[in-house]
């Protein structure tokens, strides 16, 4: 009951958020999925595996340097942030991602969903809340 009555609540939270943040957070989550996905498979074109097709050019190229960003910033490993090119960045930050415990694999991948939210909506809220948001939706889509 509980349960319930929180996801209830997620759920009025998230019919609040800006429809905005909300299409980012979506976004950003399929991204994450993708991520979470190519930990299982071996892909050899990560940022097409990751980036979804459906999306259109300009919000793919804002995509792409949120990702640049974002694998920057969450770096696990030093050795990930020789590469300028990012399908090699990525393809090291995924190996790394690899290595991790699975709790550990859903918090990096929430904290990039947020980051990228953060990004993709032009950084007009504190980051704190594009955590919130991205959890909130996360939590309501399980």
């Amino acid at each position: 009951m509980f349960c319930n009555k929180m996801r209830n609540q997620l759920k009025s939270l998230l019919s609040e958020f800006d429809s905005f943040v909300d299409n980012h957070i979506d976004v950003a989550l399929k991204v994450t999925t993708a991520i979470k996905n190519a930990l299982a498979l071996p892909v050899a074109d990560i940022i097409t595996a990751l980036i979804p097709g459906e999306i259109d050019n300009a919000l793919r190229i804002q995509l792409l340097n949120a990702l640049g960003k974002v694998v920057e910033a969450l770096t696990i490993v030093e050795e990930c942030k020789k590469y300028d090119n990012l399908n090699e960045k990525l393809a090291c930050f995924i190996t790394q991602l690899k290595e991790r415990n699975p709790e550990l694999q859903d918090a990096i991948l929430q904290k990039i969903a947020s980051l990228l939210a953060f990004h993709l909506d032009g950084q007009r809220l504190k980051q704190n809340l594009y955590d919130l948001y991205t959890q909130a939706k996360y939590t309501s889509l399980k």
